[in-house]
């Protein structure tokens, strides 16, 4: 069993690691998901039927058992993430404290930071070459937090913003390389100062969560929308071409919605959504507790329309904190608190299926 975590603590280590070792197979390698037994001639015709509007079932499953990246229990580590290019791995300690980055095999591991809480939902630039993460110090009791970039050419650390007493939101990236941190009444812009980081990306709509403004929609004209005010909205993450957004709220489900408050889809329980890149899935993880730890954690994948849900893991270990490749193949994830793995993906319709208009099921206004 994993305990529940219970924050961000200080575990004092410093910034020389040992080479991270080689971790062994899971006591109970996650299983392919139970879909029908189709024809490939079957399946072929239900992807048509699906590229015309048409809802398709069972194409995604879960491909052989997982592969062991790195740690274990003696050098644990958890919350993998997938640089843009898909070549390497970004992670921490279970506590979230530290950073370290490594080949997307587990080779070559590199220790970034050994901060506490930079580990919680630190993100690629969208270049690939840079790592931005809120961090923890601490004075007693006391917490307070800043917001660092990682330059991972240059080796160099950017501190972009003072510590402060209150940060109840998470560093975003823009599309144009800088850091975005909203506020309940503004969106403050932080420049990172990086080289090699240039405007060549599309604009892109950024989805975020303010404890007093529920979900925030940051819009590429610089306008923005806040919705489900009365709700507490984490772990928000916007599609590949961001023109939806997955959420949880806190005691409910996770859902999707338009980046204009329409077509709030629910998926039922889960947590830690991460899209698959054609963004017509949302992988997430399911988990049970008994109010000390947790007992059971399994991987999900649910259409982005709720019209079809898919479970990936049936092992007994607890599989948690799921992350997508940019290529769609693979599921990176962490497993009793202690070894990354990757389980192969296959959606037997991602060369022909098209996506499907989203149910406008509900219309929420600002």
């Amino acid at each position: 069993m994993g305990a529940l975590p219970k924050g961000v603590t200080d575990t004092g280590r410093d910034s020389s690691e040992p080479i991270l070792p080689r971790p062994a197979s899971l006591p109970s390698t996650p299983m392919p998901a139970s879909t029908p037994s189709l024809s490939r001639a079957l399946v072929a015709l239900l992807c048509l039927v699906a590229s015309a509007g048409a809802p398709a079932y069972g194409q995604l499953r879960a491909v052989g058992t997982a592969v062991p990246v790195v740690g274990d229990a003696s050098e644990p580590f958890a919350h993998p993430s997938w640089s843009p290019d898909g070549t390497q791995l970004a992670f921490s300690r279970p506590s979230y404290d530290g950073l370290w980055v490594a080949n997307a095999d587990g080779a070559a591991p590199q220790q970034i930071t050994a901060e506490a809480g930079a580990g919680y939902t630190a993100a690629w630039a969208p270049s690939g070459n840079a790592i931005v993460a809120r961090v923890a110090r601490f004075e007693g009791p006391r917490r307070s937090d800043a917001v660092k970039v990682f330059d991972l050419a240059t080796a160099e650390t950017r501190t972009l913003t003072d510590y402060r007493a209150s940060m109840p939101t998470l560093p975003r990236w823009r599309a144009d390389g800088t850091v975005v941190l909203v506020a309940d009444d503004e969106a403050e812009a932080l420049a990172t100062g990086l080289s090699g980081i240039e405007a060549r990306q599309k604009a892109r709509t950024v989805y975020a969560e303010h404890p007093a403004s529920g979900l925030v929609v940051l819009r590429p004209d610089g306008s923005r929308a806040r919705y489900l005010r009365t709700e507490r909205i984490i772990n928000a993450a916007g599609s590949p071409d961001t023109r939806q957004g997955a959420f949880e709220v806190v005691g409910g489900d996770l859902f999707v919605m338009n980046a204009d408050g329409s077509g709030l889809t629910s998926l039922g329980r889960g947590h830690r959504p991460t899209w698959s890149p054609d963004g017509q899935w949302v992988a997430f993880m399911r988990t049970q507790d008994n109010g000390y730890t947790f007992t059971a954690a399994d991987l999900f994948a649910a259409r982005a329309d709720g019209s079809d849900i898919v479970q990936l893991t049936t092992s007994e270990a607890l599989e948690m904190n799921p992350a997508w490749s940019p290529d769609g193949t693979q599921i990176a994830f962490d497993a009793n608190a202690g070894t990354i793995y990757t389980l192969t993906i296959d959606d037997e319709c991602s060369a022909t299926r098209l996506a499907p208009p989203l149910a406008d099921r509900t219309s929420i206004n600002d």
